[in-house]
């Protein structure tokens, strides 16, 4: 059905606005509603400390230095660090502009479907923006607040209804951006979206911290955090067993991975992948793109370091799923990163959606003598990073096939081991979506208190 408005030419004259999507109905509906709500109302520039700015374009580097904040790191819900690019401690110091503080408040400001993304920044390492992000830094409201206001449909619709440019790039200025209508709430209501807000983080922090906690212990038993993995300048191997491995590339014969190997082998029972299987492993397929669709796509760039980016999946239908069984995602699914930059990376599917895999993706489901969240926590480490570095193919883009994961060789300590493991993982996961809901509970109460004070 048609939408359509009618506006006046004074009204369009006010805001030097023609183009028909800046009227649309939905815009003015909600702006009518925190006009209406009875709260004491601010432009975002009367609440802050200095001008809203972007970032600059950092000297970027391949060391991890200071990670730079890029739209794709800004999410709506954590700032997620799990594939950002690097700068310079140099750059950093020499070039304030993009330079992040505790508690900025970071905007995308580019790019159609990621314009408007919002998030807090709460972590206790430096950081620099790039000049895709504008910097919101606030002094007469809790950034906490602030932060919420502007991921609730209250602030995502002044995102959307302020952008200029056309198909080809839009984008939020500055100057936008301080002209956004933040309404004030009572002190008791800001206090405790903050808290809902502050604890989220926290959760989130903690999740991190549960997930490190569940490597770590695994490096330990298997004596991998005291190894010396260093390398000399030059190495050989004999001609035949190149050969019989069909591989003459160098970095497939690094020493570093003979020590590996050797080191598994030491600390206890170990096995290749394939050997315990309880089906062969899956490689994902191209999927049919549906953004309405009832189940969930899976590609790579979607697993994280920590957890699956699920926030960030796209869609398909239910009847494309269902015709292509062998890339049906099952719960405690084993998925590894098949092509990338971050191949071998790897999460286990604690989601209760039906889901599929890309075509990036491979899919491992071990058998009843490797729990899949051991052997999920067990491949993200060197254990299993180095493998994939060991076994990729590829120049351009490397790439590990399902032959070549089931020659990775397991450690299988004792199942009492692996259930620790598998419970801090299930921890981490826990500790992650209570951090979700308090934040969807956050933007919610700011969403219902503008609603119920323009009610009154």
């Amino acid at each position: 059905m048609a939408v359509w408005a009618i506006v006046k030419k004074s009204e369009a004259q006010k805001t030097a606005r023609l183009d028909a999507e800046y009227y649309q109905p939905r815009y003015f509906t909600l702006l009518n509603q925190l006009r209406q709500s009875g709260l004491p109302l601010n432009r975002l520039s009367d609440l802050i400390t200095e001008r809203v700015h972007r970032g600059t374009l950092p000297k970027y580097t391949e060391n991890h230095e200071i990670p730079v904040i890029k739209t794709g790191v800004v999410r709506n819900d954590f700032l997620l660090f799990d594939s950002c690019a690097y700068t310079t401690g140099d750059f950093y110091a020499h070039n304030p502009r993009g330079v992040v503080k505790p508690l900025d408040i970071l905007m995308t400001s580019t790019g159609r479907g990621t314009l408007g993304r919002v998030n807090i920044f709460n972590e206790n390492f430096k950081a620099y923006a790039d000049g895709h992000i504008s910097i919101i830094r606030t002094s007469k409201v809790d950034p906490y607040y602030m932060y919420a206001f502007l991921v609730s449909k209250y602030g995502q619709f002044q995102a959307e209804m302020a952008y200029v440019g056309s198909t080809g790039q839009i984008e939020i200025y500055p100057d936008h951006i301080e002209a956004f209508t933040i309404p004030i709430p009572s002190a008791e209501h800001e206090k405790y979206i903050r808290r809902l807000a502050y604890e989220a983080h926290s959760l989130k922090r903690q999740s991190e911290r549960l997930y490190l906690q569940a490597e770590q212990m695994l490096l330990a038993e298997l004596s991998l955090d005291k190894l010396d993995f260093s390398q000399p300048n030059h190495y050989s191997i004999p001609l035949s067993q190149a050969q019989g491995l069909r591989r003459v590339d160098a970095e497939h014969f690094q020493p570093k991975y003979g020590k590996l190997t050797q080191r598994l082998k030491k600390r206890g029972k170990t096995k290749q992948i394939g050997e315990f299987l309880a089906e062969p492993i899956q490689k994902g397929v191209t999927p049919q793109y549906e953004p309405d669709g009832d189940v969930i796509v899976i590609n790579s760039q979607h697993l994280g370091r920590y957890s699956l980016n699920f926030e960030a999946t796209d869609r398909t239908t239910y009847n494309f799923w269902r015709e292509n069984k062998k890339a049906q995602i099952k719960y405690l699914d084993v998925m590894i990163y098949a092509t990338g930059a971050y191949v071998g990376r790897t999460n286990c599917y604690l989601e209760k959606h039906n889901a599929f895999a890309g075509v990036d993706i491979l899919l491992v489901r071990p058998n009843y003598s490797c729990n899949p969240l051991y052997l999920a926590v067990y491949l993200n480490t060197i254990s299993g990073i180095w493998q994939a570095e060991k076994f990729a193919s590829g120049s351009g883009q490397r790439h590990i096939y399902p032959h070549d994961v089931a020659q990775f060789i397991a450690s299988l300590p004792s199942e009492g081991f692996q259930t620790k493991i598998a419970d801090l993982v299930t921890q981490s996961y826990q500790a992650r979506q209570k951090a979700k809901s308090l934040l969807e509970e956050a933007k919610k109460e700011v969403e219902g208190f503008i609603k119920k004070e323009g009610c009154n």
